[in-house]
């Protein structure tokens, strides 16, 4: 709180926080423990041409997206042929301002009457990009890509099953997710009027 001029009182409150973790999950239980959300994936080489080119295709698009966190892209880009690290990925920095002001008016011998006025998020007030929460959760980044097969017609052949695992090369058959696309979340900015009565 500020100090008193002229009998009104400014305070400003600032609080902050930043460094929040996530994980590029596999979207699917490889592992085998019947829990298909929390294995972690492993970030195909999308420069390796032994990676099927749907994947390449998909891991790219989303390093060129606009509208996905620079952060998710730091996450695939520093663990591109591996598996991801757990708690990898890293939120950014975000904050919100509130601002209250009041005024004490003395009204017969020790009683007063004290107006007030907050306004939570005022950095919103102002510009509605600001004080939102631009983190993300834990990411799917892919998700299984299996077919039924489709049977043929008068006029169209036969179309073969797509196995969501493949036995025969021990691998699975994925999609690329769009993921990183953040979702601003937090409150908007809100005003907010108080009256006191002291004695």
């Amino acid at each position: 709180t500020l100090p008193t001029f002229y009998g009104v009182t400014i305070g400003v409150r600032y609080s902050g926080i930043g460094g929040t973790r996530y994980s590029l999950l596999s979207g699917t239980n490889n592992n085998g423990d019947f829990v298909a959300t929390n294995d972690l994936a492993y970030i195909f080489d999308r420069n390796n041409t032994g990676v099927p080119q749907n994947v390449r295709t998909g891991l790219q698009t989303i390093l060129d997206n606009p509208e996905a966190s620079q952060s998710l892209k730091d996450y695939i880009t520093k663990y591109s042929g591996q598996i991801a690290q757990r708690n990898g990925g890293i939120n950014d920095f975000f904050g919100i301002v509130d601002i209250r002001v009041a005024k004490k008016i003395k009204i017969y011998k020790s009683q007063t009457l004290e107006f007030s006025g907050d306004i939570f998020n005022f950095a919103n007030l102002l510009n509605k990009k600001w004080g939102v929460n631009e983190s993300l959760g834990s990411q799917s980044l892919y998700a299984l890509n299996g077919k039924a097969e489709v049977k043929a017609t008068a006029t169209t052949p036969l179309i073969p099953a797509v196995p969501n695992y493949d036995a025969s090369t021990q691998s699975f058959n994925y999609r690329v997710n769009n993921a990183g696309i953040v979702v601003p979340s937090g409150n908007p900015y809100q005003f907010q009027f108080g009256l006191r009565y002291g004695f």
